[in-house]
């Protein structure tokens, strides 16, 4: 994994990634929330690519604005770049584009877990 390693991917926005359905508001547009889960979607298919068997990342803080709206049934291109590893952590500049607009930005950040690990902590919670 290195810094400015980027991916993107592309999301339809259906029905239920709208604000009136997510009670998110009463629009009926991409949600913030969901906007924020396509982000995490990318950066977690970027770094998972690069771990080994057992491991894999959770998110830990995100810090977006949603700039502009993108209708239901429209098509969302969403860009993460990786700015930043400091050990267990990674740093992610995201985009999110409806056609040539920018709809999103922002900051995203994850951390390296052992998979097993992280599940034995749960279930003892």
């Amino acid at each position: 994994m290195q810094v400015g390693e980027t991916l993107e991917k592309v999301f339809k926005v259906l029905p239920e990634h709208s604000a009136s359905s997510i009670s998110s508001g009463a629009v009926y547009v991409l949600s913030t929330p969901c906007m924020i889960g396509f982000m995490e979607d990318v950066s977690f298919t970027l770094s998972q690519k690069h771990l080994e068997q057992g491991l894999t990342t959770v998110g830990y803080h995100v810090d977006i604005k949603h700039l502009a709206p993108a209708p239901v049934g429209g098509e969302v291109r969403v860009k993460s770049t990786l700015i930043e590893i400091n050990k267990r952590r990674l740093k992610f500049k995201v985009e999110a584009y409806y056609k040539d607009v920018k709809i999103g930005e922002g900051i995203h950040e994850r951390v390296i877990v052992n998979e097993k690990e992280f599940m034995d902590r749960v279930s003892k919670t």
